[in-house]
């Protein structure tokens, strides 16, 4: 058995036992079975994913160092659950560490506050002014964005982005689109 068949039988193996189903014999587990707890299957899901992008790295041929090479960013639904809400106007890149604190367990990328923002002018909810600043757009006001002008010690005039509770909660509802977006951008 070649490196390529050893992954597909893990990951056929790990997609198996995470439907409670023994991979050897096809039967259903018993639901008291360890391999039925929640958290472990959450384990087999993940093992899952990191080999179905072994396997595409593999098929690709895409050499990639093993030491800086991270998962793609994504967060399980039990790290969603997790997701605590500021309870006041909070920046971008408050949120983006948010999300950094529920997946970091995952060793996935990290996400950045630019890719929220770049999804959210995506989506008409904020754009660029005549400055090449990104400000909210109406439609973005109505969900909670709000743009204030700043001013730096410089004298230097910039706007900066608050995001209230209605506008955190859109951010988090539409977190995977938020990464989706980023990846499709990608290729």
């Amino acid at each position: 058995m070649n490196e390529i068949e050893k992954l597909k039988r893990a990951k056929l193996y790990m997609d198996k036992l995470a439907v409670g189903v023994d991979p050897n014999s096809g039967l259903r587990v018993n639901e008291g079975d360890i391999v039925r707890d929640r958290r472990v299957i959450a384990c087999f899901e993940y093992i899952s994913r990191i080999l179905e992008w072994e396997i595409e790295v593999f098929e690709n041929k895409r050499t990639v160092p093993r030491k800086n090479k991270k998962v793609q960013t994504f967060i399980t639904d039990e790290q969603f659950a997790e997701l605590k809400l500021n309870l006041f106007d909070c920046r971008v890149s408050d949120i983006a560490n948010e999300i950094n604190r529920v997946i970091e367990p995952n060793g996935s990328k990290k996400i950045q506050a630019a890719w929220i923002n770049d999804w959210l002018e995506s989506i008409g909810l904020i754009c660029k002014n005549a400055d090449g600043c990104r400000v909210a757009t109406t439609a973005g006001g109505d969900i909670g964005i709000t743009s204030h002008m700043k001013t730096r010690a410089n004298g230097e005039e910039y706007y900066l982005n608050l995001y209230s509770i209605q506008a955190q909660t859109f951010i988090f509802d539409n977190l995977k689109a938020i990464i989706a977006f980023h990846y499709e951008d990608k290729q």
